[in-house]
């Protein structure tokens, strides 16, 4: 008995399994959502088509009466001010936006569920056109 604890075999699978959990673990961060190609059509515009989503799925959090993180959605200054952490929006280029980001990973809205593939999408096209206040 006491020669098969001994082997090494005998603390080879243990740690093994331990790797494992460790590795599947750390890989459990969410995907991000996948876009369908899309081909903009038209100008998108903040007023029309991004503050009405902001207001739908943001303000709660962040422009009601509480402004989580001070990023204040209400309004074109408000987002284009950021937050507590520096600018959310980095114009021409959604990528390395942090609400696109944000948005896409499923990490906002905290509440109701994640946005639509179609209104991400607009959020990205009016941010890649340089996030103009029209």
């Amino acid at each position: 008995m006491f020669n098969q604890i001994k082997h090494p075999r005998f603390f080879a699978i243990p740690a093994l399994l331990v790797v494992a959990v460790i590795v599947l673990t750390a890989c459990g961060a969410p995907a991000p959502v996948a876009l369908p190609p899309h081909t903009p059509s038209a100008t998108v515009s903040f007023s029309k088509d991004v503050l009405p989503i902001l207001q739908n799925s943001c303000v709660n959090c962040h422009g009601g009466e509480k402004i989580s993180k001070g990023l204040d959605l209400k309004t074109y200054a408000g987002l284009m001010t950021g937050s507590q952490s520096g600018a959310v929006i980095v114009s021409g280029n959604a990528a390395n936006s942090m609400l696109v980001q944000s948005i896409q990973l499923g990490k906002m809205p905290k509440r109701g569920g994640p946005l639509p593939a179609a209104q991400i999408q607009l959020i990205m096209d009016w941010v890649n056109a340089g996030a103009q206040n029209n």
